[in-house]
């Protein structure tokens, strides 16, 4: 919740319920003390500062551990009625689909996410089926990461290529629900799963082609995001400047 600085609920923290995060920094910092969430800051850096810049209506998607989005609308950050607008990464796309962090089932986190990817990759080695990555890990399956599992397809592993195709598949899917929505010039795609490139994005952009109704398909850019992991600091620093704007404050 933005409007009172507090952490209602984290999927990915699962003991922070009703933290008063803006407070308690405020108390220990002695500074005017803001929140955002961090995917809405990578959002707002990327548009002032990178890929979407000179573009007014950008999703931005991070795929990372977690999957997560901002979404900019005429110029400006949309952010909903209690701050919690652009939780991309819990639409649900697979009604019965695997159980996420936050309690849904088939979100497109439980999906697409890096740590979806990793535990499909232990589930199916787990069952028997064959596969490089065990050799990356040097056998310790606790070690496996979606970067693992990546560097595998990369080199060809069938079982590793399949997953990367799944999650692909699941992030067109639910890059097309947001394509039809918000008929955005740009989607940019931000996060350590990005930097799979073209093995990831490229299956992800023919599923939103064949799924979105045909002219905001056709009209949007899909790109990776450009800031990298600094994104999140650049657009919260942004957003700290327009916040002290809006109130006539000194930054």
């Amino acid at each position: 919740d933005t409007n009172r600085g507090i952490v209602t609920t984290s999927p990915n923290l699962p003991h922070w319920h009703n933290v008063p995060l803006r407070d308690i920094l405020a108390d220990k910092l002695g500074v005017v003390t803001y929140l955002i969430n961090d995917a809405s800051a990578a959002a707002l850096g990327e548009h002032r500062f990178g890929a979407g810049m000179g573009f007014d209506n950008i999703v931005y998607l991070t795929v990372s551990t977690g999957i997560g989005g901002g979404i900019i609308i005429g110029g400006e950050l949309y952010s909903g009625t209690d701050g919690c607008a652009g939780e991309v990464g819990h639409m649900t796309i697979e009604a019965d689909g695997p159980q996420c962090h936050c309690g849904n089932f088939g979100c497109l986190e439980a999906l697409a996410s890096g740590w979806a990817v990793a535990k499909a990759a232990i589930k199916r080695i787990n069952n028997g089926e064959k596969s490089s990555v065990i050799e990356l890990v040097d056998g310790r399956l606790e070690n496996i990461a979606a970067e693992t599992v990546a560097m595998a397809a990369r080199r060809g592993d069938r079982l590793a290529a399949d997953i990367v195709s799944e999650a692909a598949k699941y992030l067109g899917i639910g890059l097309a629900n947001l394509v039809n929505i918000f008929n955005p010039e740009l989607i940019v795609i931000g996060g350590g799963l990005s930097k799979m490139g073209d093995m990831l994005l490229k299956p992800a952009r023919k599923v939103l082609e064949e799924r979105a109704f045909r002219l905001p398909a056709d009209t949007v850019r899909v790109v990776r995001a450009r800031l990298g992991s600094n994104a999140g600091i650049v657009g919260a620093a942004a957003y700290v400047f327009a916040q002290r704007a809006e109130t006539g404050a000194k930054a």
